[in-house]
């Protein structure tokens, strides 16, 4: 089912045809490799876009500031940092609704995907927590350049076998309380649900929650919640308006210590490191254009 977080849809004005590594907005840095682009930008808009566009290659976007707007199927309002995917020549719309926003576009080649990725024919939010994490993680390493080329073709391809898990759902039929723990766990307190609270609100035993968790994403429920939290913390960094420590009280880690520990164990790099990228590093690349 489509979830809009717009109720209102105007005809686009014009079609706009971006090929293979073109992407909207100014770019900040890139890094090609043999089968996909990645390419670290900022939004030259601070609407949302009217005219819908397509690219001849299919390709994936990771927003990094609030105010991303999608028409892509899964998409949440309430969750802006969404990795989304649209297959090639398909019209579509979407606009960061804020003047510099930033965000991670990577465009490959047709010959990377497989079946049933290769069928799909609508803009899709992917919502394995695996993608989302291999994804700011390139988001981070693009802006120093530094990302070799066997890391990129690996992150983009396990990036693309949770979107083929996702539409092929092999793990049978998703039971509907799924989707609800899902929510518990973006909606919760800043320090986040316990397994056992999201089981009561839930009506399922915590153990029978887990397992069928991991068996869906791939990953264990308990990760999700501190991934929840480290990427609210990484939010914060990229917005620089707090130091570390009032960002480990605000998002619910015991302190700075627990926070620098949980962020580097998904991002692998320090707050402070992650900060500096964004902060300085963008800053600078910024000036000189």
């Amino acid at each position: 089912m489509r979830r809009q977080c717009y109720s209102s849809w105007t005809a686009p004005e014009t079609d706009v045809l971006l090929r293979y590594g073109e992407f909207l907005g100014r770019e900040i840095n890139r890094v090609a490799v043999p089968g996909f682009v990645l390419a670290f930008r900022r939004s030259q808009s601070d609407r949302r876009d009217r005219t819908s566009h397509s690219h001849t290659t299919p390709n994936l976007l990771l927003p990094l500031d609030s105010g991303y707007w999608s028409e892509a199927d899964g998409f949440e309002a309430c969750s802006p940092s969404q990795l989304i995917y649209t297959p090639a020549e398909v019209e579509h719309r979407d606009s960061m609704v804020r003047l510099h926003g930033r965000y991670l576009a990577i465009s490959m080649e047709d010959s990377a995907l497989a079946e049933p990725v290769r069928s799909l024919r609508f803009p899709i939010a992917l919502d394995r927590p695996l993608a989302s994490r291999t994804a700011h993680i390139l988001a981070a390493r693009c802006l120093t350049g530094e990302l070799s080329a066997p890391d990129v073709e690996e992150a983009c391809l396990s990036i693309l076998g949770q979107l083929e898990l996702q539409i092929g759902d092999s793990g049978g039929p998703r039971p509907a309380w799924l989707r609800q723990v899902i929510e518990i766990c973006h909606a919760g307190a800043s320090e986040g649900p316990s397994i056992a609270e999201i089981g009561a609100l839930v009506g399922i035993h915590p153990v029978h929650i887990t397992r069928v968790f991991r068996r869906f994403f791939g990953f264990a429920l308990s990760r999700y919640i501190v991934a929840i939290k480290v990427e609210r913390a990484a939010a914060a960094l990229r917005a620089g308006n707090l130091s570390v420590a009032a960002i480990a009280a605000e998002t619910g880690f015991w302190d700075q210590s627990h926070l620098c520990k949980a962020f580097k164990g998904i991002f692998g790099v320090s707050p402070r490191e992650y900060q500096a990228l964004f902060q300085l590093k963008a800053s600078l690349r910024l000036c000189a254009q």
